[in-house]
């Protein structure tokens, strides 16, 4: 049987049970389409533990996340640019690796799926915290979910994120030198997320609760900017910020 059947069938499997839009499910075959011919079954492993993981911690502990999904910008089943913003710039690096014979191309698949993953474990294990997380730069207390705020719980998740990618990278490559190196790769990534969202993403208030949100209308009325541009928000920003990790790794390993 041909890889390629492989990510039709997950992208159909995570339509079926709601972990995705249906262009949400497009964006996952295609996405896994172009892994599987930049590096094959072991490309395309790595890419199903992060959306895999990812799925899965989503459904953790969502009674306490309920107050979260009033704050971030999506919620639910996965779209197309939520998919494409997580798993493009891995995509890209994948296909140039096969177009180029370039093996160094494969640092950049795998730092930018653990930039991605770190910040994902950061975001759905975070807001588990038993206090809110505090916003960086201003050292305040925010409610959990905010763009740009951190906790304690949430920076382990972050690490233990990009560690896991990191050794299944290293495991199914057989990488492991850049075990840490695709570690801190992920970890820069989570961290950069972190800074453009609380720098640059942009926020809203709600007219009628006066609650900071991610969202246009909140309570049925649209929310007000106050902060950030409304040209970027947490899709831009996942998709800057591990692209960015990714070739900073990747240009340290070619000058190494």
């Amino acid at each position: 049987m041909s890889y390629y059947v492989i990510p039709l069938l997950l992208a159909l499997f995570g339509y079926l049970i709601r972990s995705l839009t249906f262009s949400g499910a497009l964006a996952t075959a295609c996405v896994g389409a172009g892994v599987v011919y930049g590096l094959g079954l072991p490309g395309l492993l790595v890419l199903i533990l992060f959306f895999g993981s990812s799925s899965l911690l989503s459904r953790f502990g969502k009674a306490k996340k309920r107050g979260v999904d009033e704050i971030i910008e999506k919620e639910g089943a996965r779209d197309a640019m939520q998919v494409l913003a997580n798993g493009g710039s891995a995509c890209a690096g994948a296909v140039l690796c096969k177009v180029t014979g370039d093996t160094d191309w494969i640092l950049l698949f795998l730092g930018a799926i653990a930039g991605s993953n770190a910040d994902t474990w950061a975001s759905e294990i975070g807001p588990l915290s038993t206090r809110d997380p505090v916003m960086i730069g201003e050292w305040r207390r925010v409610p959990a979910g905010t763009s740009g705020a951190v906790s304690l719980l949430g920076t382990a998740a972050t690490a233990a994120g990009a560690a896991f990618i990191a050794l299944a990278g290293s495991l199914l490559f057989d990488e492991w030198r850049l075990f840490l190196f695709i570690t801190a790769v992920g970890i820069l990534g989570s961290l950069l997320d972190t800074w453009f969202g609380k720098r640059f993403q942009r926020r809203y208030r709600c007219v009628v609760c006066g609650r900071g949100t991610e969202k246009k209308a909140h309570h049925g009325k649209p929310t007000e900017l106050i902060e950030g541009s409304r040209l970027i928000g947490n899709d831009a920003v996942n998709f800057t910020s591990s692209t960015i990790a990714a070739m900073i790794g990747f240009a340290v390993q070619k000058l190494w």
